[in-house]
């Protein structure tokens, strides 16, 4: 597959900041507070490492992909991976309005209700709804015009 770049680095700008999409193992490890070794391991463990001569970069969009059920627990250093979150917190998560969210999770079978009497709370699965929303991924389409080295009617993925 051949990715074509945009000619123009605006297109790469985000709200005034340029988005990279490879960047060093030393500013992951600074941007989400863990130690080189640790980001390292974890950039290894989503496929998302590159070492290079001198330099060891990261797949930033992977890295994110794989660290965003990833919670740091408050007061301590730790990290651990949530299965499960609140309707707010999944909402933000997977970028889906509230009442769309509650909807799609129920179809998914992904709530869990507790202590239900009392107004209780009502926690997500997250990898149940990861599982329900590949159901809706449209499939590669091939381009009008196919991009350099590329057959024509070959999908691009």
């Amino acid at each position: 597959m051949v990715t074509q770049l945009q000619p123009d680095v605006r297109a790469y700008l985000h709200g005034g900041e340029v988005i990279k999409r490879y960047i060093r193992v030393e500013e992951v490890a600074h941007e989400y507070g863990l130690s080189v070794e640790e980001t390292e391991y974890i950039a290894k463990a989503a496929g998302s490492l590159y070492k290079l001569t001198h330099i060891h970069l990261v797949k930033k969009e992977r890295f994110d992909e794989f660290m965003k059920h990833i919670y740091k627990v408050p007061g301590t250093n730790k990290q651990i991976i949530k299965k499960f979150a609140r309707i707010g917190e999944a909402s933000i998560i997977y970028s889906i309005g509230r009442h769309r969210f509650i909807e799609l999770a129920r179809a998914a079978g992904a709530t869990y209700k507790i202590n239900e009497g009392t107004g209780g709370t009502v926690l997500i699965n997250l990898e149940i709804f990861d599982n329900y929303m590949e159901q809706f991924r449209q499939p590669a389409r091939p381009l009008k015009e196919p991009l350099y080295g590329q057959e024509e009617g070959e999908l691009n993925e």
